[in-house]
């Protein structure tokens, strides 16, 4: 055993050997730990969607709204945002008129009109002039209490809320 520490060649093994022993012993040894980071992103916003009347058709041969009738309303949409946005319903917010028809509106006779609501639940894709599925009713009750002249010949205006 002396020898091996004395020639250039027991040295040199006892070197190798002690070194090998160290790295073997060194791979095993470990700590574990634990560890976080964080990162950052942006979500974007909802742009509002465009509902368009895109056909009415009337429940008469007049082809106008008259007491006791109604129109069917059918839509179309334009999404300007670059991503999918959602339409949950379309219905009718108010009903206006010109001034020289002033009280055939909404506010003025809430009950002389009563609509539906088309609920659509639709994921539009980016662009415009995209069919919505389903329809609004609108129809002018007939008001046996009351004369409803005020009406005749009005340009209703249909005020969309999405």
């Amino acid at each position: 055993m002396r020898r091996l520490f004395t020639t250039k060649r027991g040295v040199a093994v006892t070197a190798t050997v002690a070194t090998m022993l160290a790295a073997s012993i060194g791979a095993y040894a470990y700590f574990t730990t634990t560890g976080a980071g964080s990162g950052s992103g942006t979500v974007g916003s909802s742009t509002a969607l465009a509902i368009n009347q895109a056909a009415i058709s009337y429940s008469n041969p007049e082809n106008a709204l008259m007491p006791g009738t109604s129109a069917t309303v059918t839509f179309t949409v334009d999404n300007s945002s670059s991503a999918n946005q959602q339409l949950g319903t379309i219905s009718v917010s108010s009903i206006t008129t010109d001034s020289a028809h002033a009280g055939c509106d909404s506010t003025s006779h809430a009950t002389w009109f009563s609509t539906t609501t088309d609920v659509v639940n639709h994921d539009y894709a980016h662009g415009n002039g995209q069919a919505v599925a389903g329809n609004i009713t609108i129809t002018f009750n007939d008001d046996l209490n009351v004369s409803q002249d005020v009406c005749k010949g009005a340009p209703l205006t249909f005020h969309y809320a999405a």
